[in-house]
């Protein structure tokens, strides 16, 4: 009896304490990268493209996630999905959901999700919360990285965060890549804007090649398959 009763005491203080230590480093932007705990140094909040975008980083690496409304629900992420999550790496390397895995390396789907959960308009600036967890992959679909039991908790939406630096110039032009892409693909080629939508594009692999690189000529073999969109 005196065994289960501090067992029970055990697991109370465990929940209690794990509580706490989100409240106690709020804001916080955490998770369970590839197995280890990460926690940004600094994170915040836009309204941009019409939705969220969240944003945390620690030393060099970053976090962005990318929601399509800038309200609560759940948004799935996937290769084609509007919701993106893009994880720069402390190498340069960029990750997207936007990408697709190489076969080789897998051939099930991308899958994740961004939860908002929760938004303080009382606060001032507003406080989000919510979760999320996700693979990503690199441009050429040859590397990974895997997030679980993320949570982002009372992340002030204070904008500005497209002026952030230099060093974000891959992430901003990533994040429009996979808006552009997606709409690209839902648009079919008899469609009076499909011109427009096809350029815009074109455009948005072009920067992706000049902020990102195109080590594996994907970007420039799409350019070339896109002929004059027409």
């Amino acid at each position: 009896m005196k065994r289960l009763f501090f067992l029970l005491v055990l697991a109370i203080f465990a929940v209690q304490s794990c509580s706490e230590n989100v409240e106690f480093n709020t804001p916080a932007m955490q998770g369970n990268k590839d197995g280890a705990t990460w926690r940004s140094d600094y994170q915040a909040a836009d309204i941009d493209f019409g939705g969220f975008l969240f944003e945390g980083g620690t030393g060099l690496e970053t976090l962005q996630l990318i929601t399509p409304t800038d309200g609560a629900g759940l948004f799935e992420l996937s290769s084609t999905s509007a919701a993106v999550a893009i994880f720069e790496g402390a190498d340069g390397t960029v990750y997207s959901t936007a990408n697709e895995p190489d076969p080789s390396v897998t051939l099930y789907p991308i899958e994740g999700i961004i939860e908002v959960e929760d938004i303080n308009n009382n606060a001032n600036p507003k406080l989000i919360t919510g979760n999320f967890r996700f693979t990503a992959f690199s441009s050429d679909g040859m590397r990974s990285v895997n997030f679980i039991d993320g949570v982002f908790y009372r992340v002030p939406l204070v904008g500005g965060l497209l002026a952030i630096g230099d060093e974000n110039q891959c992430l901003q032009a990533s994040q429009n890549l996979g808006i552009t892409e997606l709409n690209f693909n839902s648009t079919e080629m008899d469609d009076p804007n499909y011109s427009a939508v096809c350029n815009a594009y074109r455009t948005a692999l072009e920067e992706a090649i000049e902020a990102c690189g195109d080590d594996s000529g994907d970007f420039q073999q799409t350019i070339d398959g896109l002929g004059d969109c027409m």
